[in-house]
C-alpha cells in the first residue's frame, strides 16, 4: 500500500526523522501531494491511520511521520493543506498558500487529522447510502462540501470524535460506540430530529404519507413499537436501509436514529401530551 501511495502521489519527499524508541536518526520518503481522483488508495489508508507512516531502518519501529501534506481532490475542485502540527507563523503560511493555490473552488486547512478523516468519513457515506442522500437537506456538490468543512472546523462534536477516535484505535471503545457517535454526526449535520410518534412534522404534515422508497409508501404500523436508533427498517423493494422522512411540506428532516417523541404539535391539551409521553418516554441523548 505503502509503495503503491509513492507512485501514485503527486510529489513525495525524503526527509530525515528520529526515531522514538531507538532515537537514532533515519531517512524515510513522505507523501507531500495526494490527488484521490488519482490515488483512491489513500482515502482507506488515511481512513486507517496508515498515510505517511514511516519505519525506522535501524530498529524497525513504525511512526506517524506528523509531517504537513497537500490533499486534493481534482474532481471536486478541492484542495485542502493538512498541518498535523501547526507551523510557526501560520497565518504567513496560509497567506501563501491561498496566493499559490488560490484558483481552487475549495480551498482550506486542516490542524487535526481527525478533520480529514472525517471528511472522507463523510463522503464515503453520502456516497454509499442512497436513503441519506434522498432525505438530505444540505444540498449537493460544493454546497453539500462547505456545510461539511463547517462542521469539521466549527462543531463542538468534533471534541468528542477525537477522543472517540483515539480510543477505538487503542481499543478503549467499542466499535458500536463510535458507529452510534458518527451517526448522530450525521444526523447533526443535516439538523435532523427525533421522529414524532403522531408522524405529524413540526408544521401539521403527515410524514406517514411521505415516507416513500423506490416510488412506493413504505407501511410503517408494524414498526412503530420496535423503533429506536439500533432498528434497521428495510425498503421492501430494493432492501435499502430506512431510517426516517422528510416533511415535503417544509423540508425538515426526522429520524429514529436520535429517538422518539410524542409530538411537536402544539395545539394539544397538557393531559393528551403528558399521556403520550408516558406511554412513550422522551429520548434521552440526541434531543434538541
Amino acid at each position: 500500500m505503502v509503495n503503491l501511495l509513492h507512485n501514485q502521489a503527486e510529489a513525495y519527499s525524503v526527509e530525515t526523522f528520529q526515531c522514538g524508541h531507538c532515537e537514532r536518526d533515519f531517512q524515510a520518503k513522505i507523501i507531500t501531494w495526494v490527488d484521490v481522483s488519482r490515488a483512491p488508495q489513500a482515502k482507506p489508508a488515511l481512513l486507517r491511520w496508515e498515510f505517511n507512516i514511516i519505519e525506522c531502518t535501524h530498529c524497525g519501529c513504525r511512526h506517524f511521520s506528523g509531517s504537513p501534506f497537500f490533499y486534493e481532490d481534482f474532481e471536486n475542485g478541492l484542495l485542502i493543506a493538512v498541518y498535523p502540527r501547526i507551523p510557526e507563523q501560520r497565518g504567513e503560511v496560509e497567506k501563501s498558500i491561498r496566493e499559490k493555490y488560490g484558483y481552487y473552488p475549495v480551498l482550506e486547512f486542516f490542524y487535526d487529522m481527525t478533520q480529514i478523516w472525517m471528511l472522507i468519513y463523510f463522503q464515503e457515506h453520502y456516497k454509499a447510502n442512497r436513503n441519506l442522500r434522498a432525505l438530505s437537506r444540505i444540498g449537493t456538490g460544493d454546497e453539500r462540501m462547505r456545510r461539511i468543512l463547517r462542521f469539521l472546523k466549527e462543531d463542538e462534536m468534533m471534541i468528542t470524535i477525537r477522543e472517540k477516535l483515539t480510543e477505538s484505535f487503542f481499543g478503549d471503545v467499542t466499535n458500536d460506540e463510535l458507529v452510534d457517535l458518527l451517526g448522530e454526526a450525521i444526523y447533526t449535520l443535516e439538523e435532523m430530529m427525533p421522529w414524532p410518534l403522531d408522524r405529524r412534522c413540526v408544521c401539521g404534515t403527515d410524514l406517514a404519507h411521505d415516507f416513500k422508497c423506490c416510488g412506493r409508501q413504505v407501511a410503517l404500523d408494524d414498526h412503530e413499537y420496535l423503533l429506536s436508533k439500533h432498528f434497521i427498517l428495510y425498503c421492501p423493494s430494493c432492501k435499502e436501509a430506512l431510517s426516517g422522512a422528510s416533511c415535503e411540506s417544509c423540508g425538515r428532516v426526522y429520524t429514529w436514529k436520535l429517538g422518539t417523541v410524542g409530538t411537536y404539535r402544539t395545539d394539544r391539551g397538557a393531559k393528551e401530551t403528558a399521556a403520550d409521553e408516558e406511554l412513550h418516554p422522551r429520548a434521552e441523548e440526541g434531543m434538541p
